[in-house]
């Protein structure tokens, strides 16, 4: 359907009519059921893991794989307790030393060395660098959280929020504290990775425009430890007021959701930086049809998007039809 060398000229903004499709987000309940890797096994042990990741390849011809599939990986290694999931849901951080209510100081943690070296951040690395070595023809894509993220994981969301509003030093201060981690585990994935994609928080019902600006240092910190690969920003949510900020954060591509209209972020910021999307998860990739899917994917290969791809995670209990569908949009 597609292949590596496609999908590098693309995020290399070399000109094509043909957009490369990608499916990076996760993994679905018909590509467990194929291959007899499940959560919550895939995410937490190795040979499972890289089997679960190559299901789009074999399965629907994409030239892809991603590991890992959850977003916990980091904020368990530092101490907080995890849900494991199962079949159908991932990994959730439901426990955490730090959650107490206000925003306190900085703890003392392990050395960054001593964070990417163990834990099942150490696993993810050794999987990514066995799907590189093993299957040399997919383009590899892995994926890590912000220091924005992983500040929420670790103190709580609502407690990360109000300190914002109420007063942001401490909250700056441990986005700056964390981010060497998250720096050195992303240069350790862009090591054995064609593209890290990185979850930065900056959704505009979570951060405002300004308290997104205080954070912005620590998250570009992260981008500019990946020098052995491409790589993806990606914000869930609405991102009106801040896709120019995220096209100057230091990544290759930029993926957020365009809500029907991929012309106007185009517009905004296509020639600033390669956009990967087009295809929304849930109203087009769940619940639209194969037909649907091929008129989202056309309709942003035609605006300008450079790869085509879920604009956020996909759900477990997406149709195998329709994730052919989108492998496939060049030819239907």
């Amino acid at each position: 359907m597609n292949t590596k060398d496609e999908i590098i000229a693309a995020m290399s903004r070399e000109d094509s009519t043909h957009p490369p499709a990608i499916f990076s987000q996760t993994g679905t309940v018909g590509m467990m059921d194929s291959c007899g890797a499940c959560w919550p096994e895939a995410n937490l042990r190795e040979d499972k893991m890289i089997e679960l990741a190559l299901q789009p390849s074999k399965m629907f011809g994409l030239a892809t794989a991603r590991v890992p599939f959850d977003l916990t990986a980091e904020a368990e290694r530092l101490g907080c307790s995890i849900n494991a999931g199962d079949k159908g849901t991932q990994p959730a951080v439901t426990g955490s030393p730090w959650n107490t209510g206000e925003v306190g100081e900085f703890p003392d943690l392990m050395s960054v060395d001593e964070f990417v070296s163990g834990g099942r951040c150490a696993a993810y690395i050794s999987a990514a660098e066995r799907i590189s070595k093993e299957h040399p023809e997919l383009f590899l894509t892995g994926s890590v959280i912000g220091p924005v993220e992983l500040a929420c994981h670790m103190l709580g969301m609502e407690n990360f929020i109000m300190a914002g509003f109420m007063d942001p030093e401490p909250s700056v201060k441990w986005t700056e504290k964390l981010a060497p981690y998250q720096s050195a585990y992303v240069e350790r994935m862009s090591e054995a990775c064609d593209n890290v994609f990185v979850i930065t928080e900056g959704a505009e019902d979570i951060l405002s425009p300004d308290m997104f600006e205080l954070y912005y240092p620590s998250e570009s910190k992260v981008f500019s430890s990946i020098k052995d690969s491409f790589s993806t920003v990606h914000v869930c949510g609405q991102t009106d007021s801040i896709l120019e900020r995220l096209a100057e954060i230091g990544a290759t591509a930029m993926s957020v959701e365009c809500h029907g209209d991929p012309q106007s972020v185009y517009d905004r910021v296509g020639d600033k930086i390669v956009l990967a999307g087009g295809v929304p998860p849930i109203d087009i990739l769940l619940q639209g049809t194969p037909a649907d899917i091929v008129a989202a994917a056309k309709k942003a290969a035609d605006v300008g998007y450079r790869v085509i791809t879920p604009e956020c995670g996909v759900p477990p209990i997406t149709p195998n039809d329709n994730i052919q569908a989108l492998s496939g949009y060049r030819e239907l």
